[in-house]
């Protein structure tokens, strides 16, 4: 019975220790581009203080990242990965993301909002918010970055 438990144990640890191994290694991606957006985003713009970051993957890839200036001002940098071109624009000329979702919601009225992302399509700056609709597909509401006009919607995915 003793070689049981201590089996038991070690097969535990080890389920355990690749648990973490495996989480590890499927967030290292994100994590390591979230990194260099903001090393990236420091050097390249006015922020000295990344707070936020979002990946947009459509056509083109693009990182953004929110932060603070030297004085304090809020700015949104987005980066395209594959040439690093940079776009910065003050967080008081967008919407929130809160007013992002409150526009798809009511817009789109989705059984749930899963996610809302900045991003760059056809050279103007979004909101992507993904949600569930009704049926519990998958869909998209692609809202302006500055002023929250709709542009497009793609649903039921």
């Amino acid at each position: 019975m003793k070689k049981f438990f201590i089996g038991l144990a070690v097969f535990l640890i080890m389920l355990i220790a690749g648990t973490i191994v495996l989480y590890r290694r499927s967030v290292a991606p994100y994590n390591n581009s979230k990194n260099q957006a903001f090393e990236y985003a420091m050097t390249h713009s006015e922020i000295i203080t990344p707070e936020e970051f979002y990946w947009y993957n459509d056509s083109e890839t693009f990182f953004a990242v929110v932060g603070k200036t030297e004085e304090e001002t809020e700015l949104v940098v987005l980066i395209n990965q594959d040439n690093g071109e940079t776009t910065s624009i003050p967080v008081e000329e967008t919407i929130t993301k809160q007013q992002a979702i409150q526009r798809t919601r009511e817009a789109r009225q989705p059984a749930k909002i899963l996610e809302a992302r900045i991003g760059m399509d056809n050279n103007t700056p979004i909101w992507e918010v993904s949600y569930r609709n009704e049926n519990g597909r998958l869909g998209y509401y692609i809202l302006n970055l500055e002023d929250g006009e709709w542009l497009k919607t793609i649903d039921n995915i």
